[in-house]
Formats: structure tokens, sequence, C-alpha cells
């Protein structure tokens, strides 16, 4: 419990602040929607994007360009790059999970805890699941608000909390995924400065791996590699990303979650 909530001592305020920006991001970007319903913008989302190059559509995840003009469409691809960031979050939280004290010079306070080091990694994931979570359930608070204000009436709320719904838990399972295999990134790395270029690197690495993998159906198979893939907004509004990368999903958080445990028991701290 004592770590439990040291974490959240040491991390509301950076919640918070992930928080906001989201916040931000999506009420600028949302606040645009109503100017798609001019008729000189339904004349380029109908004509001038269907003449782009579909390499170049499928880049942005604009394969149906006229779902642009309605309020769920639209969210979903100002919605990707939020889930950029969020997976940003969630690797960069699990980094630093296991390395900041050594950085910070305080391993001895967890030293003088009685505790295993395995209990230690425990409590940390569910310290850090429960933080990621809670940025979680506040984007979703906050996606729901924004997108009621800027719906069309004739749009239908039950479909929109369902897609919303449907879309937040998908890219929910995606996180979790992605803070198991920071975690094993905390086991690795030698300082906490590490933890950020690291985040960076992983995540824009594995989306561009997403997108070569529409790109050239020669290399499809990358698709499965790249979590962010697996979380499309535009795609998920239409249906769940199926049981094949759920599974993948499952393995993935429990062989790092696994790894991260073992590579820690096996660790040299720094005193």
């Amino acid at each position: 419990m004592t770590i439990f909530k040291i974490e959240w001592k040491t991390q509301y305020k950076s919640v918070l602040a992930w928080c906001g920006v989201i916040v931000l991001i999506l009420s600028l970007f949302m606040a645009v929607f109503p100017t798609m319903q001019s008729a000189g913008m339904t004349d380029i989302v109908n004509t001038k994007l269907s003449a782009m190059p579909q390499d170049v559509l499928k880049i942005f995840n604009l394969n149906d360009g006229s779902s642009l003009l309605e309020v769920m469409g639209y969210f979903a691809y100002v919605f990707q790059y939020v889930f950029i960031a969020s997976a940003i979050y969630a690797v960069l939280i699990g980094a630093q999970a296991l390395i900041k004290e050594e950085s910070d010079g305080t391993i001895e306070f967890l030293y003088a805890q009685p505790m295993t080091r395995k209990e230690l990694v425990g409590f940390k994931m569910v310290a850090n699941l429960a933080i990621l979570a809670t940025f979680w359930v506040i984007t979703f608070i906050f996606a729901a608000i924004i997108i009621l204000i800027f719906r069309n009436e004739t749009d239908k709320l039950g479909d929109i909390f369902f897609k919303l719904i449907q879309l937040f838990l998908n890219d929910g399972l995606i996180l979790v995924a992605l803070l198991g295999i920071g975690f094993f990134f905390s086991t690795i790395i030698k300082s906490s400065k590490q933890a950020t270029g690291l985040a960076l690197g992983f995540v824009f690495g594995t989306y561009v791996i997403g997108i070569l993998s529409e790109l050239n159906d020669k290399v499809s198979f990358l698709k499965y590699i790249s979590l962010l893939h697996y979380g499309v907004p535009a795609n998920l509004l239409k249906e769940w990303m199926g049981w094949t990368y759920l599974i993948i999903l499952i393995v993935v958080i429990t062989v790092f979650s696994l790894l991260s445990i073992f590579m820690y028991q096996k660790k040299d701290l720094k005193i």
C-alpha cells in the first residue's frame, strides 16, 4: 500500500497535465467540426479527397473521406493522434516505474520496505495500471462531453456511446500492453532520463511499421507487430479489433509482465 500511495503522490500532477493537454487538443480540433458542414468543405471532402492517391489516404487513415462529415468519423480522425500521445504516455510511465528511484537516489527507501522484489514490481504494476486507467477514464468522459457538444441533432446518442465505449475499451487494452512493454524497458535502461526518448522512439517506430504494412502487401504481416495498428479509431468505430489481435495483446501483456519481474529480480541495483 505504501508503494501505491507513493506512485499516486508522485504522478498525479503529470496525470492531470496529460489529461489537460489531451482535452485541449480534442476541444480545439472538434471545434472545427461545424465548418465541415459547409458547402465548400463538403465539396472538398467528396471530390478533392477522392482524387488523392490511395496510399496517401491510407497513411492518414482517410480511406473513407466522407466520414469526416459525420461527428464520429471526424472524431476518429482527430482521436488517432490523441491515441498516439496516449501510447507514448503509457510506455513512458512504464519505462520510468522501476528505474526512477535508482535515478533519484531513493532506492534505499524501497529496500527498507518488507517485501520481495517480485512484490515490489507487482505493486508498481497495479499502481501504474490504476494511474493509466484514471487517465483513460478522464479522457473518455471529456471526449463524450465534447462529442455531445458538437454532434448533429440527427446523431443518435445510443450509437455514439456504443461506438465510443467500443473504441476506448479496445484502445485501452492496447495501452495496457504498452504499459507492460514500458515496464520491461524500465528493467534494462540505466536512467529515467532515457525513458522519454525510448517511449517516443518505440511508439513512432511501431506507428511507421503499421503504415508500411498497409502500403505494401508483401509486408502486410508487420501489422501484427505494430500494436498501434490494432487501435486505428476509424476501424474500431466499425467493429472491435477481433480475436487475433486480442490474443496477441493478452500474450504481450503476460510475457512482458513476467519478463519485467524476472529481469528486476536479477538486476544489480545502484544503491
